[in-house]
């Protein structure tokens, strides 16, 4: 495995795509009556950190299994690195490493023999064997644990060895299931450094699942949204806002003297486009369609009064996520 230092500190996101999902559809039950992904279709790009995010039960981890070839799909079609889901599962598990949740190692085996059973199932030559896995090990921080056995591993030793497993191969794209879930905030922190260094050092293509919003709007370039099997959007976090803001307006956040809270608030609710007003804690809150901003300072202005503050409320990706699935 060549060093993590060897290669730019910036991530080199391509246009070629090297995911490509069609109208993938996965149906369970005799009748094929429980439709688990419903024509899915989105790409994702070299080099990307891709978020895949959605409720329990959204078709998540089924998609992903389709992806690695653990799945057949219904119908539909997909590529993965250039080859096909169906036909080539063997060309993708030589380009692809997987971190699943959970992770399943050989408890009784020490780390270093964890790597070497996986190492051989992918022929590499001894020497590049051993020296990959010292440096697998040192990268996640456990190489002072690399001949103690697995099964005494902590939950978030066991995250950090499980990326270090998928990467014996050096693949091209990582697929991680929860990477961060059930370890404490300095371990989750650790791990979201590792797949940003991943992405930024060695331009490894990441499709990363997760509940953690605040962990998918710090490391990922872009995010899709599934619910009930479906695609809801795909954008970067800034689209996605926007999506949302434009469906259902922004709230604005003033401070404003020389004029009664209560007696703006009863005029910018004339104003078409204006949704709801209120003053609270000496600030008035408007909720409006996007792009009123000037209007509601003129007319503030017009009523005599000074703006000393004028802020839009932005959504995290969290509020962002919440209003996405129930609309």
């Amino acid at each position: 495995m060549e060093n993590l230092q060897d290669r730019s500190d910036v991530a080199q996101i391509g246009t070629e795509n090297i995911i490509e999902i069609q109208g993938l559809t996965k149906c369970f039950g005799k009748q094929k009556e429980i439709v688990a992904v419903d024509s899915l279709t989105l790409n994702v790009k070299k080099g990307e950190v891709f978020g895949f995010v959605g409720p329990n039960g959204a078709g998540k981890t089924t998609t992903m299994k389709m992806l690695i070839g653990l799945l057949e799909p219904t119908s539909g079609t997909g590529r993965v690195g250039g080859f096909d889901i169906v036909r080539e599962i063997i060309n993708i598990r030589e380009v692809t490493g997987v971190l699943p949740e959970p992770a399943g190692f050989y408890d009784n085996l020490t780390a270093r023999q964890n790597l070497r059973f996986y190492a051989k199932l992918y022929d590499i030559k001894e020497d590049v064997r051993e020296k990959r896995i010292v440096e697998l090990l040192d990268m996640v921080g456990l190489n002072g644990a690399i001949d103690q056995k697995t099964g005494g591993f902590s939950t978030g030793m066991r995250k950090r060895f499980g990326l270090a497993q998928a990467l014996i191969n050096d693949p091209d794209i990582l697929f991680l299931d929860e990477p961060t879930s059930g370890i404490d905030p300095k371990g989750a922190q650790m791990m979201r450094d590792l797949i940003k260094q991943l992405s930024r050092e060695k331009n490894v293509t990441i499709f990363l699942s997760s509940h953690a919003m605040s962990e998918v709007e710090e490391i990922c370039n872009r995010i899709a949204v599934i619910e009930k099997g479906n695609l809801l959007a795909v954008g970067s976090v800034e689209e996605l806002r926007d999506m949302v803001r434009e469906k259902e307006g922004v709230q604005y956040i003033l401070e404003i003297s020389n004029i009664p809270l209560q007696d703006v608030a009863g005029k910018l609710s004339d104003i078409d486009g204006v949704h709801e007003t209120y003053a609270r804690n000496g600030m008035l809150y408007v909720h409006a369609d996007a792009g009123m901003r000037a209007e509601i300072a003129n007319n503030v202005k017009l009523m005599d009064g000074t703006v000393s503050r004028f802020e839009e409320d932005r959504m995290d990706l969290q509020k962002v996520f919440l209003k996405l699935i129930k609309s």
